[in-house]
């Protein structure tokens, strides 16, 4: 069980600012505090991080998908349970798709296994 900690930070950010931004333009976001905005960013990464770890995408395109259905869910859920305001539909899936985007377009870096060197590198 290998969890990449860059890519969490990452998703986590990404969901912060795109919902953050949101927040001034659609109505349905704007009732997410920081603190809040934080809960559901967190939120977003740890869960897409465990279905990963559970279901094995092969490519990037099937990480984002996996991304994308989770933030989706997990934002439009958590503004009805705890802020009591139903966001409209298309302005959670347009969260949704920023930051699979986002995710989409940062490369993934695995770790180094011990003794082992990255590409390009010719230093002895």
């Amino acid at each position: 069980m290998n969890i990449n900690w860059i890519r969490l930070v990452i998703r986590a950010a990404a969901t912060f600012i795109v919902l953050f931004l949101l927040g001034y333009i659609v109505p349905g976001f704007s009732g997410l505090t920081l603190g809040r905005l934080a809960a559901v960013s967190l939120l977003v990464a740890v869960i897409s991080s465990l279905v990963e770890m559970a279901v094995r995408p092969g490519s990037p395109r099937d990480r984002s998908i996996i991304l994308f259905l989770v933030t989706a869910v997990v934002v439009y859920l958590y503004s009805l349970a705890m802020i009591n305001v139903r966001p409209p539909v298309v302005s959670t899936l347009l969260a949704a798709a920023i930051v699979a985007g986002v995710d989409l377009v940062y490369p993934e870096k695995r770790p180094l296994a011990e003794g082992e060197r990255e590409e390009g590198m010719h230093n002895p």
